[in-house]
This record gives structure tokens, C-alpha cells and sequence, in this order.
């Protein structure tokens, strides 16, 4: 920042004129760096310093403080939100409206008492504009008397309902990747297809849709899917990796990859906004970083207001989602009237709601908050940081009590039932769903092996014998004779019928099937022969017999299937 000096040789002579008469000083030149200099010298007077910090009032002292407390600089915007505007007038307007006479906020008043300056500087590569002490002028100032306010959130009452925060986001995550796998996902506009989501909702254990795309966005955030076109396919090495990681190492690969995504806005998908493609854009990961710190300064354990939270920050931290203090610039609308919202006015529309969407939605499906209800309410009230969040956020704090917790033995029936407890390891889980078909979910996932579900992992290259071993595995060798049975009976028939995908290529006459077959580049893919006039051709060949066919001189007529 800058010295007094430096600050004054900016000034219009006006200004410094009006510095001037606040503050008693006499000026002997019309000059203005000459001006400048003898002011200067004036106002770091140390007697003139200690007359105008007895003359400033309450406010305006506290603004002073309040600046002294904060290294003697804060950005404008949070400083003009405590301590009032200092208007601008350019100096024709200065000259004919004397504000400094009767200044409108504490900031204006220190302001035209010359104990306050306005500069740029650049922060994480953004110019900033702050309001600062000069450097000179901060030694000469009584100690702050007393240090900003601290970041205190209201506590709420212990909740009628609780909803808890736990790791239920990996459950579903892995029945996502089971999906995945049996080719029963798809994606459309860059986000799961809409099918999809309601392919997946009765398997969840949570089914709301917001949840369900933010879990598929970061699993393939995560590395554990990948897409081709609109199809969705499972990352096999990462996907197996994962599975097999601990609970707790799962929940924070999820946790992570959210904290760090750049492809996921949380603003966006507020429900009750509506943010337009006109060029700006917003940090969601500085955004999320920053929501993070502030409920990170909550403690763990402790019920406290969603609402008290907010306001909390509003009061403290506003600019936290912007901190060049553009309140301008950015495009949203009200969803419901299509206003546009912008200026600290709309703070609670923008930010406050962006901040209760995060906790009730991201934070508590990520399992790093719990939320409270009061009794008859819909919307959560209350939130409560977990073990889960609290080990993410840096705190100290308790294992979480399903963490490590020792599931029972798979429950296998007579007729190749198979339940399985949902704390259960997820690889077993995701197994499970290779070879069986899903009944239920909840705290005991239910599958079912059946002719069907047999057939298609036999078809996977899965092994009667190796489903065996994992069930016996599974269940603690408790596998009833009649499963085994009913297996190994289905097993057997395996392969007694044939199906295969083919094309048909069909001649006009025997004559050209013998040119065709005759053909150096043609004949090789000629298979099966149906009848002397139609003969079988790979499905995965289709392409390639009609290009040589076309430049063999043919011109084949395309039946689509």
C-alpha cells in the first residue's frame, strides 16, 4: 500500500482543500504537489493525529479499528459493507457540494479526515480495489480496541428428524458402476440421460435425481467411467481399485473429486436461480474451497442454523463467492419472476442460497454434514458436521462408527437367493451383481441367480466353478445344496442353443455367389451358405463387405435391419 504522501499527490486540489479545513490545517501554496507535501506533513503530526482520532465519532472509530485489525487494508466492497459508501464526485461537484462538511457514512468521514486511501492491487490474478491506512500513518494509531467479531453460527435445538450424513454416496456410486457395466447407462448434454436416472432411482438408496447426476459426474470425475458417444462404459482397473479401497478411502475419493472438479458448478444447479451463457463466469472450485473454510470454522458435532450460518457470512465473508467484489456483472435470474439479480441487494438470492443448496445438498450427500427438520418442515433447518466431515474439513474428531464395521456372512436360500449386507465390501457387491439379478436395496441388498443372470456371466467368460468359490467365500461356506444344485443344473445346459448376430449377403443368382466366392478380396468373408443364393456374413464384417463389394464394381442393395 502507500504512504500519505503518495496517496495526497493523487488528489485534485479541491480535495485536498477539503482534507484540509477537517482537519485544521493551513495551507500556504495553491500548488498542488507543494499542496500535497505541506498536508502531508500536516496530517502525520503527531498531535494532529491524536486530535483526530478524539474528534472521530463512534462509527467512524470503529470503521478505523476495524481497518487496523485487518493489517490496515480490506478489499472496498466488505470494508463499505461494515462502514458505509464514500461517494465520488468528480471536482466541479466537490467544489459545489462540500460533502466533507457533513459526510454520510464512518468511511466518507475518514475519508475527508485524510486517515484513508483507495489503491489496486492484484490478488490471485485479479485487481482488486481495497481501502487502506497509508503505511505511515498506521504506527501512529492507537491499537484497535477490539478484533473483528468471531466467526460464530448460531446454534439450532436438536432436530424433530434427523437425516444423517454417512457413506451411503458409495453404495450407490457402485450400484452406478454395476449399470455401467451391464451396458445400462447412457449420457445425453454432457450429463446421465434422463432413462438412465430413472433406470437407476429403485435401485438407490437414495434416488433423488440431483444426487444421482452429481455421483455419476464424479465417478467419471474420479476416473472410475468413461464415455463413448452416448454410451457409458465402466473403467475397469480404476473401477476395481476403487472398489476395493477401504470406506472411508472411497467416500474421500468421491469427496475429492468434488472439491476439485472444475466441470461441476454448484451455482448452476441451484433450483431456485438461473444462471444464463452471456460470457461471464464464476470459479466453482474457489467457490467450493471457500464454503468449505466457512463451515470448516464450525464445530463438529453441534446443531447449528442453516439460516444463523448464512447470515453469518453475509455479515462477515460477503464477498466469499466473488472476492473481486463484482456484484454487477454476473447474469442470473430469479427463477420464478426471470429478474435479474444482481448488487449485494440480491446477496441472499445469489450467494445465501447457493451457500443452503450446498449444505443440503452436496455436503450432505457427500456425508460431511447431518440436517436437522423441525417437526412439519420440508426444507432442512439445521446441519451438524459428521466424522466423515470432519476428517475431510481438517478437524479433530471421532472414526466414524461404520467406518470400520465387520459385516455378516451373505445369506444364500435354497432357491439362489443371495442377500448381502449393504456394509458389506463393494467389490463383493459389485460381483454379485455381475452373475445375479437385483431384487432390492437398502440396509441388506437382495439379488436373485437365475437362468438369465447365469447365462449372461457364462456368456462373460465367468465360470460355474468360480461362482461357486464366491459364494462359499461370500456366505461363510453356509451355500445350500439345492443352490448348488439349481446352478450347476442350469450350468449344464449351457451352450445346447446357439444364438448369433449375422448379416446375410443374398445374390440375384448362383452365378454371382461364385463370382463373389471366386472374388481374392471379397470370398474371405463369405461364411455359412444358407441356400446357393444367400450365405452368412459377420456382423462385425458388414462394413467391410460393402466397401469391396462397391469397389469390385458391385452395387449392393442395403437391407437395414
Amino acid at each position: 500500500m502507500r504512504t500519505t504522501l503518495e496517496c495526497l499527490s493523487d488528489y485534485d486540489p479541491v480535495l485536498l482543500r477539503a482534507i484540509a479545513e477537517r482537519r485544521g490545517a493551513e495551507l500556504s501554496t495553491a500548488h498542488q504537489p507543494e499542496m500535497a507535501t505541506e498536508l502531508a506533513a500536516a496530517l502525520l503530526a503527531p498531535e494532529s493525529v491524536d486530535e483526530a482520532v478524539q474528534w472521530l465519532s463512534d462509527a467512524e472509530r470503529e470503521a478505523l479499528d476495524l481497518l487496523m485489525a485487518n493489517g490496515g487494508r480490506m478489499r472496498i466492497h466488505r470494508f463499505e459493507q461494515r462502514a458505509g459508501p464514500i461517494r465520488r464526485f468528480g471536482p466541479g461537484s466537490l467544489a459545489r457540494e462540500a460533502p466533507w462538511r457533513s459526510p454520510t457514512s464512518a468511511a466518507e468521514g475518514l475519508w475527508y479526515r485524510g486517515m484513508i486511501g483507495r489503491g489496486f492491487a492484484e490478488e490471485a490474478g485479479t485487481a482488486v480495489e481495497f481501502v487502506f491506512v497509508p503505511t505511515d500513518l498506521r504506527p501512529l494509531l492507537p491499537a484497535p480496541r477490539a478484533r473483528q467479531a468471531p466467526f460464530a453460527v448460531p446454534q439450532a435445538e436438536f432436530p424433530h428428524r434427523v437425516a444423517p450424513g454417512d457413506a451411503r454416496a458409495i453404495d450407490d456410486t457402485c450400484t452406478l458402476l454395476s449399470l455401467a457395466y451391464a451396458g445400462a447407462l447412457s449420457q445425453s448434454g454432457g450429463q446421465l440421460a434422463e432413462e438412465a436416472v430413472e433406470h437407476a432411482a429403485p435401485r438407490l438408496l437414495d434416488p433423488n435425481p440431483e444426487r444421482t447426476r452429481l455421483l455419476y459426474h464424479l465417478a467419471r470425475s474420479a476416473g472410475l467411467l468413461h464415455v463413448q458417444g452416448r454410451a457409458v462404459h465402466l473403467a475397469r482397473e480404476p473401477a476395481r481399485d476403487w472398489l476395493k479401497q477401504a470406506r472411508a478411502q472411497q467416500l474421500r475419493v468421491l469427496q475429492e473429486a468434488w472439491r476439485g472438479d472444475h466441470t461441476w458448478n454448484d451455482l448452476w444447479h441451484v433450483p431456485s436461480i438461473r444462471c444464463e451463457e452471456t460470457g461471464w463466469h464464476n470459479d466453482p472450485v474457489a467457490g467450493r474451497a471457500a464454503i468449505l473454510d466457512l463451515v470448516g470454522r464450525c464445530p463438529a458435532g453441534t446443531w447449528l442454523s442453516i439460516g444463523g450460518f448464512v447470515d453469518t457470512v453475509h455479515a462477515q465473508v460477503v464477498d466469499y463467492l466473488r472476492p473481486d467484489g463484482d456484484f454487477e456483472s454476473w447474469y442470473i435470474r430469479d427463477a420464478r419472476s426471470g429478474e435479474f439479480l444482481t448488487g449485494l441487494e440480491s446477496w441472499d438470492q445469489v450467494e445465501g442460497a447457493l451457500l443452503t443448496w450446498v449444505l443440503s445438498g452436496p455436503l450432505h450427500w457427500l456425508g460431511i454434514v447431518s440436517l436437522g427438520y423441525r417437526e412439519g418442515w420440508e426444507k432442512a433447518t439445521a446441519f451438524s458436521i459428521t466424522p466423515w466431515g470432519a476428517a475431510l474439513l481438517g478437524q479433530p474428531g471421532p472414526r466414524p462408527a461404520d467406518a470400520d464395521a465387520e459385516p455378516e456372512p451373505a445369506h444364500v436360500s435354497a432357491d439362489a437367493t443371495v442377500t448381502l449386507a449393504r456394509m458389506a465390501s463393494l467389490s463383493d457387491r459389485f460381483q454379485l451383481a455381475r452373475i445375479a439379478e437385483w431384487r432390492a436395496s437398502g440396509e441388506e441388498y437382495v439379488f436373485a441367480i437365475t437362468p438369465s443372470s447365469l447365462g449372461q456371466a457364462l456368456g462373460a467368460g465367468i465360470e460355474e466353478e468360480r461362482i461357486e468359490r464366491f459364494l462359499a467365500r461370500v456366505a461363510a461356506d453356509a451355500v445350500p445344496a439345492a443352490a448348488l444344485a439349481r446352478l450347476r443344473a442350469w450350468a449344464s445346459r449351457y451352450g445346447d442353443v446357439r444364438l448369433r448376430r449375422v448379416a446375410v449377403l443374398e445374390t440375384r443368382s448362383p452365378q454371382v455367389m461364385a463370382e463373389l466366392r471366386a472374388h481374392g478380396r471379397i470370398g474371405p468373408y463369405l461364411r455359412q451358405a444358407l441356400s446357393p443364393t444367400m450365405v452368412v456374413v459377420r456382423e462385425a464384417d458388414w462394413e467391410t463387405v460393402i466397401r469391396e463389394l462397391q469397389q469390385a464394381g458391385y452395387l449392393p442393395e442395403i437391407i437395414e435391419r
